[in-house]
């Protein structure tokens, strides 16, 4: 039987980094000098600044092509959720783009400042965006596996009735029972998993980092958990050749 992919675990590590707060662009002029609030000649301080989020916003164009990309191959996704997140995407695509647009003909601090936090501020590219993205897309394919192995329970069932009386029939009984509590358990909390993901936005950071946090923690149980359950299936398969261990 397949074994689940423990993929998520970039996830974990993706959304443990979100913890660090994403770098400003450094309006400020250095130590001892005063930036000016509304200037109609920046200087070369205010070029840096402007060319560093130039980068930023094309950064985040270039990961918000990807995510899409990801949603659109993402083959376990419902209908509902692909059609929420590229609707997301494409907000956020535009968002990003328009300010790409903006920003090189901004010619105050203000400006910058103001296109510097909507760019932040409304489009969450890396802190919302991306943890969603690929939490959702690991928890269906989770959901899927479940599914699938769901369906195996009424051929493992009467695999092990079929030893009843034979040295392996409470070993095949006791995995069995294990698999069916195992599926039960997670098609019900990884449905859950799908559905607080699907919820969080821009708007919810930074509280909703705790949430990718926990969800993705659940995400790497359910894998798991599913391991274990096609450890359990293997068994009953061997207990019928009078393996009556583990």
């Amino acid at each position: 039987m397949k074994v689940v992919s423990t993929r998520s675990i970039a996830v974990l590590a993706l959304v443990a980094a979100m913890g660090i707060s994403i770098p400003s662009v450094a309006f400020a002029s250095s130590t001892g000098t005063t930036t000016p609030a509304d200037s109609t000649a920046p200087g070369a301080g205010f070029v840096t600044a402007q060319k560093a989020l130039e980068v930023q916003l094309a950064n985040r164009a270039t990961e918000l092509t990807h995510l899409s990309a990801d949603v659109s191959a993402a083959t376990a996704l419902n209908a509902s959720a692909k059609a929420a997140l590229q609707a997301r995407l494409l907000t956020e695509q535009a968002s990003i783009n328009a300010l790409i647009a903006k920003v090189p003909g901004d010619t105050t601090w203000a400006q910058l400042r103001s296109d510097q936090a909507a760019m932040l501020k409304d489009n969450r590219v890396y802190a919302v965006m991306t943890p969603q993205v690929f939490e959702m897309i690991e928890a269906s394919t989770v959901a899927t596996q479940v599914a699938t192995m769901q369906g195996n329970e009424a051929m493992l069932q009467t695999e092990t009735n079929s030893l009843l009386g034979q040295a392996g029939y409470h070993t095949a009984l006791n995995h069995y029972n294990n698999y069916v509590t195992r599926l039960t358990n997670w098609s019900t909390r990884i449905a859950t998993v799908e559905r607080v993901v699907l919820v969080q936005s821009s708007q919810g950071y930074p509280d909703n980092t705790t949430v990718f946090v926990t969800q993705n923690h659940q995400i790497l149980d359910a894998n798991l958990a599913l391991a274990y359950a096609s450890y359990d299936a293997s068994i009953i398969g061997l207990a019928a050749g009078g393996y009556s261990g583990s």
